[in-house]
């Protein structure tokens, strides 16, 4: 370790961790502990000037910068991908405050659960994000970020009015749609290749005063792949069909070998759920063998409790969990997979998921369909995937201690083959396992070249790296 950096830092008055101190572990250790990635140091601003100051540094020194807000990247990139680099740690940054125009500044630092109930007591506000409390709102909300409301009010992204970001050279600007629009547009979809937010203003929804949670098992749909085909089938048309589903509907499919379960909110009652879209819904699925329909109807904070568990929703900012895992997305364009992708899909899943040795969960996210306010959006961004019909998360885990077989990554990329060829991939599901210039193409797709212009003129010395950062060449 160089220490010139971290005295340097500490000439500031800037807290730092570096391996000679007894906490580095908790401070250095990587979320997906299969990806394991040691930072040169790991900066704690307390203000937005120090996280300035701490770019500027490791700039001098000609090491590479990364930032962590939750720490949740898949790859590790909020570690900085590979060892050696600059973390930016800002878990300090946890200002929450909502204006008068629903309008709320939060920081860099801030997590999920945190920032939902903060927004639901200070205002009765809400905002269309994940379901997990842990997880970061800096990787999140600038990579995309769904969430089941995102269908009526975008994508997490797409809620974002303005930002303070720390560019590349140090300074601190404000980006929105009418100052640093260039700034603007690739934070929303590729920030950790061009800055670091340090405060988002986001554009907050009044909490409807009732959503339904509600869920449907199908468990004959896995009983055989025409079964299972024509199950999904239906559910894509039926997403599709504008005279039955409006932006108010947002369900996940998760899928197994033995499991066909719909989880989704809908904006409204509990009878008008059922009445425009159970009935018509249950005509969709095999009905031999049963399917059990739960729904039930709550308030705002409670339906945000249970879909993250009914666990607290107010997470330490020292919160430090580690899991074993592979995953790999595929973003699949409107209006949806044909019969022949579905066939080759579920007859791999069928023949394949009985014996693979890992735990393994399926999720196929609705972005598109009738009336979807993801797909509607025609903001400038950097997010490659406006005409996204599904987004797959195929994702496979094992025992904390345990090392991940090869037959494991087998099986999860044997998930994305067999869906066919022409995806793209989500970088909220960072693939480690990609070549650069193959996740590059997947997660950003014809915005690609437009990037790496920008990062030419924004971060000419690429401060901002990890091996799937936009690269001016």
């Amino acid at each position: 370790m160089d220490a010139s950096i971290s005295r340097s830092l500490t000439l500031r008055g800037i807290e730092v961790k570096t391996p000679l101190d007894p906490d580095w572990d908790l401070y250095s250790s990587t979320y997906n502990a299969r990806v394991p990635v040691k930072p040169e140091v790991v900066v704690l601003p307390e203000t937005t000037e120090q996280v300035s100051q701490a770019v500027s540094c490791a700039a001098e020194y000609n090491l590479k910068v990364q930032a962590r807000s939750g720490g949740h990247s898949y790859a590790s990139h909020s570690n900085g991908g590979v060892d050696g680099s600059v973390v930016i740690d800002l878990r300090k940054l946890q200002d929450i405050s909502l204006g008068a125009d629903g309008v709320v500044r939060v920081g860099g630092g801030v997590r999920l659960g945190k920032l939902a109930s903060a927004i639901f007591k200070q205002g009765g506000r809400a905002l269309a994000h994940g379901t997990c409390p842990a997880v970061g709102i800096g990787g999140h909300f600038t990579h995309g970020g769904f969430g089941l409301p995102s269908r009526a009010w975008g994508l997490a992204m797409d809620q974002i009015a303005a930002m303070d970001v720390v560019i590349a050279d140090g300074r601190v600007i404000k980006a929105s749609e009418s100052e640093n629009q260039d700034v603007f547009s690739v934070i929303r979809g590729a920030a950790d290749s061009f800055g670091i937010v340090v405060n988002f203003y986001l554009r907050t929804q009044s909490a409807p005063e009732s959503i339904v949670k509600w869920s449907l098992d199908v468990p004959e749909a896995m009983k055989s792949v025409q079964n299972a085909v024509e199950s999904f089938w239906n559910l894509q048309n039926f997403a599709n069909d504008a005279a039955l589903v409006d932006r108010r509907l947002g369900f996940v499919a998760f899928l197994s070998h033995e499991r066909f379960t719909l989880e989704g909110t809908y904006i409204g009652t509990v009878d008008m759920f059922t009445s425009t879209i159970l009935t018509p819904l249950l005509r969709a699925f095999p009905k031999k063998g049963g399917i059990k329909a739960e729904c039930r109807q709550v308030d705002w904070l409670t339906l945000v409790r249970v879909l993250a568990g009914d666990i607290d929703l107010e997470v330490s900012p020292n919160y430090a969990e580690h899991h074993v895992f592979f995953a790999r997305s595929a973003v699949v364009s409107q209006p949806g997979l044909s019969r022949d992708a579905l066939e080759s899909y579920f007859k791999y899943l069928l023949q394949e998921g009985p014996s693979t040795p890992i735990t393994y969960f399926i999720g196929a996210q609705l972005y598109g369909g009738a009336d979807s306010q993801i797909t509607a959006n025609t903001a400038a961004d950097s997010f490659g995937h406006r005409d996204a019909m599904w987004t797959f998360q195929h994702y496979g885990s094992v025992d904390d201690k345990a090392d991940f077989p090869e037959k494991g990554v087998r099986f999860v990329k044997g998930l994305n083959e067999a869906l066919g060829s022409g995806h793209g991939a989500s970088n909220n599901y960072a693939d480690d396992s990609l070549e650069p210039d193959e996740a590059r193409q997947l997660y950003y797709g014809e915005k690609l070249g437009g990037l790496v212009k920008l990062k030419r003129v924004l971060d000419p010395h690429n401060v901002f790296s990890h091996p799937q950062s936009i690269r001016d060449e």
